[in-house]
């Protein structure tokens, strides 16, 4: 089901929110958060920039709702992403995970990094909600439809490496967000 048509505002406004929401939760969940383990790093360094493995922390615990979700439901947004339910969640450079981290989770997550790393906060957000509203769902949101294309991907072949900072920039080139 497509999602409502929102007045450009209305979208600059919604993107508006999920930064803020993004950069407060990665701020609350910084605070726990530890780097990624030796053994995940030596799985994953051949895909992802040395920078990204060392900067990247990760925090168990639960993204809360965002507290805007109750206006999306009065403009009827009903199928927001379920952020609170999600078994792992990156806000910038902080993965947060209730499920435990396995390296498939990881690896998406650490997708989501190298995107926020090259299109910057206002950008990813931007794309985000851009892409829920042209796809109408979480499925369709192509920041999402990429990792979850690489994290396949890896789990294929895990023995053979590519850069997914290469493939996220041939992405944005590509406009294909």
């Amino acid at each position: 089901m497509p999602a409502p048509r929102l007045a450009p505002n209305q979208v600059e406004q919604l993107t508006d929110w999920v930064a803020t929401y993004i950069a407060g939760q990665r701020s609350y969940f910084q605070e726990r958060a530890q780097a990624i383990s030796a053994e995940h790093v030596c799985t994953l360094e051949p895909f992802f920039p040395k920078e990204i493995l060392s900067l990247v922390r990760v925090a168990q615990g639960r993204a809360s709702e965002p507290p805007f979700y109750s206006q999306l439901r009065t403009l009827g947004i009903r199928n927001a992403p379920p952020f609170s339910d999600m078994a792992g969640i990156t806000f910038e450079d902080v993965v947060v995970h209730v499920e435990p981290l396995t390296t498939s989770l990881l690896f998406h997550e650490l997708v989501h990094a190298v995107q926020y790393k090259q299109l910057g906060l206002n950008g990813f957000a931007k794309l985000y909600v851009r892409g829920f509203f042209t796809g109408g769902s979480y499925e369709e949101i192509p920041l999402e439809k990429q990792a979850y294309c690489l994290e396949d991907r890896f789990i294929r072949n895990p023995s053979r490496p590519f850069s997914v900072e290469d493939e996220v920039t041939h992405w944005i080139r590509g406009d294909k967000f």
